[in-house]
């Protein structure tokens, strides 16, 4: 089906089901899957499980100090099944079990992921889509176009085609040499880019604060990292405006909370990453960024959609841009499992 995806289904002996999911990399699937079973296993002998013994009782004593993002990424998923369970056994939405949401709709923005590479041209023409669709963020990977005049087209194209109300975020991917991305984000700015993201190596927080001094444009990163220490080592150094944990690979909600609750602290905004289905994690996001009062966007990979519809059925609609909050029991997910078995490979 092209995408990777990793789903944990948790189930009680009561027969509640919990649905959780996990950031998945490809060659890398069959690690997290293992390290997810290991963790299984440690889960049924707690007598009284639930996520926040669960990762202090067996996720962080497992991990021997040794974090990475396969790990973390196993943990996140049966962490967010948890919650998915613990919610349906109250009866409420996770939501309301982190204590409450401050909004009831959640703003979102769509990914144009060009793979295979497009032309400037198509790209723009696609994010034009988007927008008449009700989206009012789109983000584009200019610079894998083959020059840097081929990249500045892509976003002259795209602010031309979208108008000067949409935000455009900038997905560098991670370049490797300093001047040559400075040269590009000031190319860029007449274009009011909202975010560059990850112009530099996530793990080089000194290089990130040199290059975000340099520059008018945010600066974002944090997609690739798990755990909260080396958030805490951006934070101090003013490397970032925005955080981008993925929710599904960060280790979990708690673990978002707590990333967003140092971020706050520094007056720096969230917005999750999400390259994932858009069904489980998607939910799960939906629920944190909605507690958490420096979330900006949540991610959306708009080409996931017609995928998840065909194994998921959400409790959420986006529309005008924005996605609305769950308000079914837990997540506020139902997965098909006879359609999940037929994609597997």
């Amino acid at each position: 089906m092209g995408q990777i995806m990793i789903f944990v289904k948790l189930e009680t002996d009561s027969g509640l089901v919990g649905w959780g999911e996990a950031y998945a990399l490809g060659h890398r699937q069959r690690a997290t899957r293992e390290i997810i079973l290991a963790l299984g296993e440690a889960l049924k002998q707690m007598a009284e499980v639930s996520p926040r013994a669960f990762l202090h009782r067996i996720a962080k004593p497992m991990e021997s100090k040794h974090p990475g993002i396969d790990y973390a990424s196993a943990v996140s998923a049966i962490e967010i099944a948890l919650w998915d369970l613990l919610g349906k056994a109250t009866g409420l939405p996770v939501h309301a079990l982190l204590g409450g949401a401050i909004i009831d709709r959640v703003p979102v923005y769509a990914n144009a992921w060009d793979s295979p590479l497009q032309t400037p041209q198509a790209i723009a023409d696609r994010c034009a889509m988007m927008h008449r669709q009700g989206y009012r963020a789109v983000k584009i990977y200019p610079l894998r176009q083959s020059s840097l005049a081929e990249a500045e087209a892509c976003v002259r194209l795209t602010r031309e085609a979208v108008g000067w109300d949409v935000d455009i975020m900038l997905d560098f991917a991670i370049q490797k040499e300093p001047r040559q991305v400075l040269a590009a984000a000031r190319l860029f700015e007449p274009y009011r880019p909202y975010w560059i993201e990850e112009p530099l190596a996530g793990d080089d927080p000194d290089a990130l604060a040199e290059f975000r001094a340099a520059t008018m444009t945010r600066v974002t990163t944090g997609e690739r990292q798990a755990g909260t220490r080396h958030f805490r080592h951006l934070l101090d150094r003013r490397a970032a405006d925005v955080l981008n944990p993925d929710i599904a690979g960060v280790g979990g909600i708690l673990t978002m909370l707590e990333i967003g609750a140092m971020a706050d602290a520094h007056s720096v905004m969230i917005s999750p990453h999400s390259w994932n289905s858009t069904t489980v994690a998607f939910l799960a996001m939906l629920h944190t960024c909605a507690v958490m009062p420096n979330a900006i966007y949540a991610e959306l990979y708009y080409d996931y959609l017609e995928l998840g519809a065909q194994f998921a059925d959400c409790d959420y609609v986006i529309e005008d841009g924005v996605a609305s909050l769950p308000r079914k029991p837990g997540l506020g997910v139902t997965m098909n499992e006879d359609v999940l078995r037929s994609l597997a490979p």
